[in-house]
């Protein structure tokens, strides 16, 4: 697998109509206890460097809907977790200090938050969940940009189901919720992206210098992007924002639906489970190594 080329499509998206008329209120939030690793962006609360925040804003305005926590598990290390954005007002609390604080009901019975990829306590967080001095392929950003689009296919199963409850008279899943449901039927989905992602982490391990070359290029193309959407989003008028986007040429060449390469490249994601284990068995102990020498 080329790493430069399974970063083009974070990067290259088309920046549709759909994008360009969103709010701008998306949400990506980090828990103030989570370890980024063993990179320069280590501090409490978490902080990242100035090219993982562009990629992560970027990420964000692909997915007004959405919001990606990213939680941390018992030994500190990332975990992600999505949740559709419910439908309404966000509430907060101003304290005496003028911080804004919100409150997520993350078992909120019609927008829960679901782990994706990422699970509570995985050991693929040491892997693929990290930010990396090498490239951003795999690393926090690029695995919460497959993340967004795999809960995109959790949202779209539950409803199908939901849409086929309503025209039937009686529907018995058992135990499971329709959205447990849901999660089955898309598991050999999140195999594949799995897969995909622990791949790339090899790759990445095995061309660093490549993989830092490409990350260095997406970065100036990704703020020369965000710059442009924001003078774009000073401009209040719906009249003067429809001339500039008309004078804009959108290039479509590297539009893709990642998910659907992802089982085009593993159809058989689920029957190769051996190698994947032996993959992630490697790379932590390189990669753990790695950390140590840093340290």
């Amino acid at each position: 697998m080329n790493v430069s080329k399974a970063t083009n499509f974070l990067y290259t998206q088309k920046i549709s109509e759909k994008m360009m008329n969103s709010v701008s209120f998306k949400g990506i939030f980090i828990d103030a206890k989570v370890d980024l690793g063993p990179t320069k962006e280590k501090s409490f609360p978490p902080t990242f460097l100035k090219k993982d925040e562009l990629m992560l804003n970027e990420i964000s305005q692909q997915y007004p809907n959405q919001d990606c926590f990213i939680r941390r598990d018992s030994t500190g290390l990332p975990r992600l977790e999505y949740r559709e954005r419910p439908c309404g007002v966000q509430v907060f609390q101003a304290d005496a200090s003028k911080h804004y604080n919100m409150s997520v009901n993350s078992i909120d019975v019609d927008y829960p938050c679901e782990p994706l990829i990422i699970y509570p306590d995985s050991k693929l967080s040491s892997i693929i969940c990290l930010p990396s001095n090498i490239s951003s392929n795999p690393s926090l950003p690029f695995t919460i940009k497959v993340g967004f689009e795999l809960h995109k296919k959790l949202l779209e199963m539950k409803m199908q189901i939901m849409e086929i409850i309503g025209s039937t008279d009686s529907v018995n899943f058992g135990s499971e919720t329709i959205m447990q449901k849901a999660h089955k039927t898309i598991e050999e989905t999140e195999t594949a992206v799995t897969c995909y992602l622990v791949d790339c982490a090899y790759e990445t391990f095995e061309n660093s210098d490549n993989a830092r070359k490409a990350y260095e290029a997406d970065y100036r193309t990704v703020q020369s992007v965000l710059d442009s959407k924001r003078k774009l989003d000073l401009i209040t008028s719906v009249a003067k924002q429809s001339e500039r986007k008309a004078d804009e040429k959108i290039d479509t060449k590297f539009e893709i639906d990642i998910i659907e390469e992802i089982l085009k490249t593993y159809p058989d994601a689920v029957e190769n489970t051996d190698r994947l284990n032996s993959l992630v068995s490697y790379l932590r102990a390189n990669r753990i190594s790695l950390i140590n020498l840093r340290k």
